[in-house]
């Protein structure tokens, strides 16, 4: 970064440190497209799975629903439970604990509508670019479909101008997840574009690291404290792998010829008959003669 774009950025963030404000309304009600809630519009190559495969998360950049503005869109392959990932993402009393550079987020109020959906607003103070930050942030969780959406709680001001985001958890296998995280931020005041470029990239970056760390951290707890879990999962992996196994392609069975159709059947009937004939020359029971006498 150069040194005017420094200079720049820092005197576009020292204008709005600490002018957070819980008592007052933010400056607007929303200039960032908010994102959606459900599956994301994304379109993954060969080489992207192949990445995937390998550990990797995958970066895309995608158009917003706008046209206009650009949003970056992380990929990454976890071999964990989607609940599991869905929980750390949404124990949010805990990401000073789990994300860096979160020194605190505590939640002030918290509701769950009649379809389950919860909506859940915290209140966070984090570190970045040698500044303190503190903003209010809405955050909406639709359990139904793996989802979590966020933008700022225009009833509170926040330092930052403002800020929206995306995560959507992909149930791939009985212990394995492909998460999805975007997100997209406004500061007040001009800043030059590769700024924003640069803190997106480590937003996103952080967010891999911290999800993926976690869960693992999660998922290993919750299996020592349920040892039939550990089965579950070894006949899972099980059956993943023999699902997995390309056999050679078999040709198809000849066809009989119509005689010998037609005298299989004919076999099948005489074998029938046989049975029925059988059974009724069987010598009668003890309760038949029973019921004979009485």
């Amino acid at each position: 970064m150069t040194r005017r774009v420094t200079c720049a950025l820092l005197s576009a963030v020292a204008s709005v440190a600490h002018a957070a404000d819980g008592s007052q309304p933010h400056f607007h009600s929303g200039k960032l497209t908010p994102y959606r809630i459900g599956p994301p519009s994304v379109l993954l190559s060969s080489k992207d799975e192949a990445r995937l495969r390998s550990g990797h998360p995958v970066v895309q950049t995608l158009v917003s629903e706008d046209g206009q503005s650009r949003r970056m869109i992380m990929v990454a392959d976890i071999p964990v439970p989607s609940s599991i990932v869905l929980g750390r993402i949404m124990d949010l009393n805990n990401y000073d604990r789990m994300v860096s550079g979160v020194d605190r987020c505590v939640t002030y109020a918290s509701n769950e509508a009649g379809s389950g959906v919860q909506t859940v607003r915290s209140e966070y103070e984090i570190s970045a670019l040698h500044m303190k930050y503190k903003y209010y942030v809405e955050h909406t969780y639709d359990p139904s479909q793996n989802c979590m959406v966020f933008q700022l709680d225009y009833s509170r001001r926040s330092d930052l101008d403002d800020t929206v985001g995306y995560w959507f958890v992909d149930t791939t296998g009985r212990s394995s997840s492909r998460v999805f995280y975007s997100c997209e931020c406004k500061l007040r005041g001009w800043v030059p574009g590769p700024v924003y470029s640069m803190l997106t990239k480590e937003a996103i970056k952080k967010a891999t690291v911290w999800v993926s760390e976690e869960s693992l951290k999660e998922w290993r707890r919750s299996r020592q404290r349920d040892p039939r879990e550990t089965m579950a999962l070894f006949v899972e992996n099980v059956r993943q792998s023999l699902d997995s196994l390309k056999l050679p392609h078999l040709p198809a069975a000849p066809k009989l010829p119509s005689w010998m159709h037609s005298r299989r059947e004919a076999a099948v009937r005489y074998v029938s008959a046989r049975q029925v004939l059988r059974s009724r020359r069987r010598p009668p029971t003890a309760e038949h003669w029973a019921h004979e006498d009485a």
